[in-house]
């Protein structure tokens, strides 16, 4: 059986990624030797395309951003919809612990406490810890027993190791929890709304507030993930310039994807209710990347008939800061690492897409290539934009055509101009920061020309540890571990 293996889907879908970043790569040289008119009006088009997708992103993030401010005006304790509709919603908030700080873990709780919301009694905080870190479940006892007067419930629900089916990943962790507490109470999946937020993550006043009003002016509450806004700014000033582009590049990007409702997909911070999670079965027990695999879980679940809500609530977490420079840098690469793992998506999207008949056939299509496109773009995007202008001068000496000669010096004058749009994001991204982070005036300007660094970090930081995970999936070297961000002891703030 093992010479039939090349003829299997099992054997091909791991190297589609891979296989498709190298396609893009050649197209060029392979239009532009077949016929060279049509070559250069596919390097015209691949330059116009990203060209018109950085304006357009711009748009879509200030459209965003002006929600996120709108919604921040809001008062929401006299809210008709909140006060008639959540008597019997119950909030329960999953919060994985590993190796985290006391005082980290603590916050987060805090924050938790300290929310603004009419029915404060319907809250219930899950800290899920690992039998295997002792010390986190002391941390948590510890907590526990601090807050039971808070007036929302605090629970400490224990992971036990080596359960069958499970790999060390947080879905393992996050679903073990649920389901224990399922076990001590009676409650109705439809009107139970699950969060999953990380460690380190201190939410608004709002939080609940924002949380119930969206999904209650929503239809079919339940076929949805509700998004919430992660923004890293809890050791803002601490962290290293790449660090904070990187940190909220990731808002941005989130604000961007908002915009995209039918690609839209989640990451880190959201919810759903206990109904949705029935339907996709919990979270994955064995994958690195829970968060956006979930998406499809539950798009499958109910078999196509999903979507991802922007909810606008803040969700203020940690960017990486390690001991030294060095290990910040590894650190951070591993994170973009685990996240564009979500690449082996397609292992799982395919085959599911093929089973389902429920599911329209052209939106298959569309969704199965927008994921496959997404991950190739953010391998190979910007070296391709870097390289692309030259391929005419490759092929044609400048004797031989005029292109060879102009074509470089027209990519290089609109690859100039772009960086020269960086401006954008980083004034933006001082007026978000400054609305969470204290600035004085040196602040304002390193933040600002920190976003040079930009294209140097699109090509290195962004690119390459996707690169790497499209090539581990294509030779099956897995990473089935998750490698968790050190999360740094809090910082006492000075009065």
């Amino acid at each position: 059986m093992q010479k039939f293996k090349f003829f299997t889907l099992e054997f091909w879908l791991p190297k589609i990624p891979l296989l498709s970043l190298i396609f893009v790569f050649f197209l060029p040289f392979i239009l532009i030797n077949i016929n060279y008119d049509l070559g250069l009006f596919f390097i015209a088009f691949y330059i116009a395309y990203w060209t018109i997708r950085v304006f357009g992103s711009y748009h879509h993030i200030f459209k965003s951003y002006r929600r996120l401010l709108q919604i921040e005006k809001t008062d929401f304790s006299k809210n008709e919809l909140i006060e008639s509709g959540a008597k019997n919603l119950e909030h329960i908030v999953i919060v994985p612990i590993y190796t985290e700080p006391r005082n980290v873990i603590e916050d987060n709780v805090i924050s938790l406490v300290q929310t603004e919301y009419r029915y404060r009694e319907n809250i219930t905080v899950l800290l899920a810890t690992e039998a295997r870190v002792p010390t986190a479940t002391e941390h948590a006892k510890y907590i526990v027993e601090k807050y039971k007067n808070s007036g929302i419930r605090i629970i400490n629900i224990v992971h036990p190791e080596n359960l069958e089916g499970e790999g060390k990943v947080k879905g393992s962790n996050i679903t073990y929890a649920i389901k224990e507490y399922e076990k001590m109470t009676k409650l109705d999946p439809k009107n139970t709304f699950v969060s999953t937020i990380d460690t380190d993550t201190k939410v608004e006043k709002k939080f609940f507030s924002i949380i119930t009003a969206t999904f209650l002016s929503t239809d079919y509450r339940s076929q949805a993930i509700y998004q919430y806004t992660p923004l890293y700014s809890n050791n803002w000033h601490e962290g290293t310039f790449f660090a904070r582009i990187i940190a909220i590049g990731t808002t941005l990007w989130q604000f961007l994807e908002s915009q995209n409702p039918e690609f839209y997909r989640n990451f880190a911070v959201y919810g759903q209710t206990l109904e949705c999670l029935h339907k996709a079965d919990y979270w994955s027990r064995t994958s690195i990347v829970e968060d956006g695999l979930q998406y499809w879980r539950a798009y499958f679940g109910w078999n196509g008939m999903f979507r991802i809500i922007p909810t606008p609530a803040i969700c203020e977490m940690d960017l990486v800061d390690e001991v030294s420079v060095t290990r910040t840098v590894k650190s951070q690469y591993k994170q973009l690492r685990r996240w564009s793992w979500g690449c082996t998506d397609v292992e799982y999207v395919i085959p599911e897409m093929i089973k389902n008949k429920k599911i329209p056939f052209r939106e298959k299509f569309r969704k199965t290539g927008y994921l496959i496109l997404n991950h190739l773009f953010w391998a190979g995007g910007p070296l391709m934009m870097l390289f692309i202008g030259y391929v005419p001068g490759v092929i044609y000496s400048i004797d031989q055509s005029l292109a060879a000669f102009t074509v470089p010096i027209a990519t290089s004058i609109i690859f100039t101009i772009l960086v020269s749009t960086v401006i954008i994001p980083s004034l933006l991204s001082i007026h978000i920061m400054r609305r969470y982070v204290e600035f004085r005036w040196y602040n304002y300007i390193f933040n600002f020309f920190q976003w040079l660094a930009l294209p140097f970090l699109t090509l290195t930081m962004f690119s390459i540890p996707a690169l790497e995970s499209q090539i581990r999936l294509f030779f099956n070297k897995r990473i089935d571990g998750f490698d968790t961000t050190q999360k740094m002891e809090r910082k006492s703030k000075k009065s």
